[in-house]
């Protein structure tokens, strides 16, 4: 009996052992996925506003993150809230009935890093609010300034493509017109759906103005050849088009609906919806919030 006791208490301090180590093994590399993912998205958001390896973001650039929430107040009713910088480095949580009234400002006792973690920012924000409030994260949006002047949006937006759901992020001047779209998961069929990520394909969206993507179809005429090379810069550097033919080709297209891929309509289809209604429903709901910042004379950091 005491050997059996003996190997069980052996056994169970093995288990134990192994339990914590692969508890560390999994903290350690969950840790650095999480790293990982976030360097990987900052380099999509600062390259879809121009920025990369070949041309450094200059010192005076700032990305400023609002987050939007769906809040349920504690007698049940529901209203829309953005968290936001101010410019003394403070943040307030400012509440938005779906009317597009303004409603309740709250100051958010919280510093940057507290806030750039979704669990420690989502308790900072329910400790400043209401007991019995409940609040569930929908998006973070992000506005770009080059100094004093406005650079730029980029959203995050998502669609239902051929096989699972499309994420994709849209960046745009402050006229509201496309600069880049990035695909941020996909599971399209390679060779097909997968060419929405190509250059030839998803550069069809820059330079469509608001007022274009609201009537922008999708056609399956042939992408012209000419204007397949000015979409991609290899095949522009390949044809020794130089930026300025690649700027009139473009130009010449500016009109033109979305050529769609061969073999892949419905993935074609769902990346134009995906973009249309993503920038869509943003101009729309920053220009509520633009008049709940003025209504309530909130000192923005943007």
């Amino acid at each position: 009996m005491k050997e059996i006791i003996k190997i069980a208490a052996s056994l169970t301090a093995v288990c134990v052992a192994a339990s914590l180590i692969l508890g560390f093994v999994y903290a350690k590399t969950d840790h650095m996925k999480r790293e990982i993912e976030e360097k990987g998205h900052q380099e999509t958001i600062q390259s879809l506003l121009g920025y990369g390896p070949e041309k450094k973001a200059p010192s005076d650039l700032k990305i400023y993150h609002v987050e939007r929430y769906v809040v349920t107040k504690p007698d049940g009713s529901v209203v829309l809230a953005y968290l936001l910088p101010l410019k003394d480095h403070r943040y307030t949580f400012a509440e938005i009935d779906l009317n597009g009234k303004p409603g309740e400002i709250y100051e958010i006792k919280a510093d940057a890093a507290v806030l750039n973690e979704k669990a420690t920012r989502d308790a900072a924000i329910l400790s400043a609010l209401p007991k019995g409030t409940k609040i569930t994260y929908a998006q973070t949006l992000y506005v770009a300034d080059l100094g004093d002047k406005r650079l730029g949006y980029v959203v995050p937006g998502s669609t239902q493509g051929f096989k699972t759901f499309i994420k994709l992020m849209v960046s745009l001047d402050p006229q509201f017109t496309v600069t880049g779209v990035a695909i941020t998961y996909s599971e399209e069929d390679p060779g097909l759906g997968d060419e929405i990520k190509k250059d030839f394909f998803k550069n069809q969206f820059t330079g469509k103005t608001l007022e274009l993507l609201k009537k922008l179809t999708v056609i399956k005429d042939p992408l012209p050849a000419e204007y397949a090379a000015a979409l991609d810069p290899e095949k522009a550097k390949k044809k020794n088009l130089t930026p300025q033919q690649v700027k009139e080709i473009k130009d010449q297209h500016l009109n033109d609906n979305i050529y769609a891929l061969t073999g892949a309509t419905i993935s074609s289809k769902a990346l134009t919806v995906g973009v249309v209604d993503t920038v869509k429903k943003f101009v729309y709901r920053l220009d509520i919030l633009n008049g709940a910042i003025k209504e309530k004379s909130l000192s923005v950091a943007f």
